[in-house]
């Protein structure tokens, strides 16, 4: 019991941080853009004290395509091109089965320590794992959906076009 009401204040926390570091980022506010855990996209390709890794690799590895089914191949299985052209914090969206009285929806944002690598399979992984892969468009932004058949296994990424595609958000909606 005490476990659980640990749990739920934690997920309580981490959302109302997600929501005020999303604030921040999109008032543009000084405090966000000198916190490794507020970053917005556009200052993680400019070189920070706080975000020393996601700097260099903005700046080494250049777009590998504007056409977004080859910079989905080169993203898909290339673990820098993945570092380079993923938006700092990323935002990432699970459902929590424990919550009580049903699973719920539990956001984060992503940076630092807690923004493992690879974020999407490779496609060697995807092929071996039985995953489909399928795409669709909402509003010039790009959906990639990865599932496994029969199973409950489902992840989305959702990429948007500056410069280059940029991974922003990804979505776990296994349970």
């Amino acid at each position: 019991m005490i476990r659980r009401k640990l749990k739920s204040m934690k997920r309580n926390q981490l959302l109302l941080l997600s929501a005020l570091l999303g604030s921040l980022a999109l008032a543009g506010c000084d405090v966000a853009s000198k916190s490794s855990q507020a970053a917005p996209a556009t200052q993680a390709a400019a070189p920070s004290a706080t975000t020393p890794a996601a700097a260099p690799a903005k700046a080494a590895i250049a777009c590998p395509s504007q056409d977004f089914d080859a910079f989905l191949k080169a993203f898909t299985d290339d673990v820098e091109v993945q570092k380079a052209h993923t938006q700092r914090p990323l935002q990432s969206d699970s459902v929590d089965p424990n919550a009580d009285p049903e699973p719920k929806q539990v956001t984060a944002m992503l940076d630092g320590d807690a923004l493992q690598f690879p974020v999407m399979p490779s496609s060697q992984t995807q092929k071996s794992d039985g995953l489909v892969l399928s795409q669709t468009e909402l509003n010039g932004d790009k959906q990639v959906m990865l599932v496994k058949p029969d199973t409950d296994y489902q992840l989305s990424f959702f990429f948007r076009k500056g410069e280059c595609w940029t991974l922003y958000r990804k979505r776990d909606d296994s349970l």
